[in-house]
């Protein structure tokens, strides 16, 4: 009988020590599902297409940023300016730093250029009502992010004519931005990963072409987190590999995972 509480707590010892292993199993897995994902490499495609997530396994979170359509305030005419306080979740500063007017924010309704967009409105990076020649914005929003963690951000672009000179610069505020020709006549979805540095990121765009009030179209801004759907994994399998250890995620949270040294 005195041979019983031992074998119990060996068994007890036995037994955890297998769920710790399957859990660190299953933590390299996750971690091997985010690391399918390519940072830093942007994908286009035209609506409503978007660049697939590359393993059936991941899953986007909900979109953090507020009012990506522009769908606020309401246009009660083809198109207005409004300060930047009027424009949820938007800030605005003149790319001319000379320009001592309150910087404005230019939405457009469909019916303007019957231009199809994501929902009723969009953005136009070159705002009317400039107080000097140089009539681009640099449009920003700031939301909340975790350090390591990848994100997922889209946008719709699309230039207002052939005619005149437009680019888009988008700014993730950590010495990474990207620069895109939008295509005439019809929206682009851009798509590009990122992993944040830290709990606040700030995206923002400008326009690189002339500012003459004719600008890029901005429209359907998404950020989301990119994470693992754990509870549909296949089991682990095989044994844990043994070697130097490198920086991944687990559920979307970085930890030790390892790969074999070389």
């Amino acid at each position: 009988m005195k041979k019983y509480p031992l074998l119990l707590s060996c068994l007890s010892v036995l037994f955890c020590a297998q769920i710790k292993e399957e859990d660190s199993d299953s933590a390299e897995l996750a971690a091997a599902e985010l690391n399918k994902v390519s940072l830093y490499e942007i994908g286009t495609a035209a609506p409503p297409s978007e660049t697939p997530l590359p393993s059936p396994h991941l899953r986007l979170g909900e979109n953090l940023i507020t009012n990506g359509s522009f769908e606020s305030p309401v246009l009660s005419a083809r198109w207005a300016t409004y300060n930047s306080e009027m424009v949820p979740g938007w800030q605005a500063s003149w790319l001319d730093a000379t320009c001592a007017t309150p910087p404005q924010i230019e939405l457009q309704n469909k019916d303007l250029f019957s231009t199809a967009p994501h929902e009723n409105q969009y953005t136009e990076l070159d705002a009317d009502n400039a107080c000097t020649a140089d009539a681009r914005v640099k449009l920003m929003q700031s939301f909340r992010t975790e350090a390591n963690h990848i994100y997922r951000v889209t946008f719709w672009v699309r230039a207002r004519d052939a005619e005149h000179l437009m680019g888009v610069r988008a700014d993730f505020g950590q010495g990474y931005a990207l620069e895109v020709i939008p295509p005439t006549g019809a929206w682009q979805i851009v798509t590009v990963h990122i992993e944040a540095t830290g709990d606040i990121t700030t995206l923002s765009f400008t326009d690189t072409g002339v500012g003459d009030t004719y600008g890029t179209f901005i429209d359907a801004v998404e950020v989301r987190e990119v994470t693992v759907d754990t509870e549909n994994m296949p089991k682990p399998k095989g044994k844990k590999c043994k070697g130097k250890p490198k920086q991944s995620f687990e559920n979307g949270r970085r930890h030790k995972d390892c790969s074999r040294a070389r």
